[in-house]
């Protein structure tokens, strides 16, 4: 019995966690400073919409903070009682996330429908300007975290808190006209509706594939059956099984299983082959093969 344990995949390049850090450090301090001006300003206003648009951005803040400390956390080097080292850190705090704006959500919608049923006034030009300075803020803090966002789970979901709060600065802006021209008090309960609509819908999608990676799902682009055809297409293999697929965190994706050779069969030429397709074709980062005699 032989088994394989191959290192990282030469063809992954996954962004330099220092580079990852500073933007969500950047991102961060934006994000601090605007949360006191909108929360200030949503109180100062009377604008439901600026307070429930301030209470995304403190779980902004809280998000990139567990992002700031999950990049540190994932770096540490396995030890004896965390084998697989601390990657997953990052997906629990992606979880944790995507339940914060689900909470805040719950609260924001209580409120808002206090607010359509007894409307309060609300200062229509005080609330555009800040709404008019958040919106430039979420796009700065945006564009420094796309980059990073793309190949990091927990980074893509402190990039979709900040693209939520985006498209909430836009709805608030929008109540902001409605109520200068119109004096409709309700139109600031709804803009705070939709505001939460658009957090369900980002968050959704990042609970899912936290969730996903925590069961040790499968890799969403990644076909088991695929792979168990391709190993069995091997000189020398007869029989594939126990195959398993599953990530530590999104872009360290790991798989082991087992191949049952052909008699006369060299196992380390068929353990060569096989490590050698798996990361070639599918891109493997680690693999661990186990060789059986029938």
């Amino acid at each position: 019995m032989l088994e394989l344990n191959a290192g990282r995949s030469r063809c992954e390049h996954p962004p330099a966690p220092g580079s990852s850090m500073r933007a969500a450090g950047l991102a961060f301090v934006l994000t601090g400073i605007f949360f006191i001006v909108e929360l200030i300003g949503g109180w100062w206003t009377g604008s439901l919409a600026l307070i429930s648009d301030a209470m995304h951005m403190g779980v902004d803040m809280i998000a990139l903070g567990m992002t700031l400390f999950a990049a540190v956390m994932s770096q540490k080097p396995p030890d004896a009682k965390r084998t697989f080292g601390y990657k997953r850190v990052e997906v629990l705090a992606a979880l944790g996330n995507g339940v914060g704006l689900w909470i805040a959500t719950g609260v924001i919608l209580r409120e808002a429908y206090g607010r359509f049923v007894f409307p309060l006034p609300v200062a229509a030009p005080q609330m555009l300007l800040i709404a008019g300075i958040g919106l430039v803020c979420n796009i700065i803090s945006g564009s420094i975290l796309y980059r990073s966002s793309r190949d990091n789970i927990n980074l893509r979901g402190a990039f979709l808190h900040v693209w939520a709060d985006a498209m909430g600065s836009l709805v608030a802006i929008g109540a902001g006209f409605i109520i200068l021209k119109t004096r409709w008090y309700q139109a600031d309960a709804i803009a705070s509706v939709l505001i939460c609509l658009g957090i369900v819908g980002t968050s959704f999608w990042l609970l899912r594939d936290s969730i996903h990676i925590l069961l040790e799902g499968a890799p969403p682009h990644l076909d088991l059956e695929e792979i168990r055809s391709a190993l069995s297409g091997l000189a020398g293999v007869r029989e594939v099984h126990d195959l398993h697929l599953w990530s530590l965190s999104q872009g360290s994706e790991s798989m082991s299983g087992h191949l049952v050779v052909e008699p006369g069969s060299d196992p380390a030429e068929v353990l060569k082959a096989g490590t050698q397709l798996l990361k070639e074709r599918f891109s493997l980062s680690h693999i661990t093969l186990q060789i059986e005699r029938p």
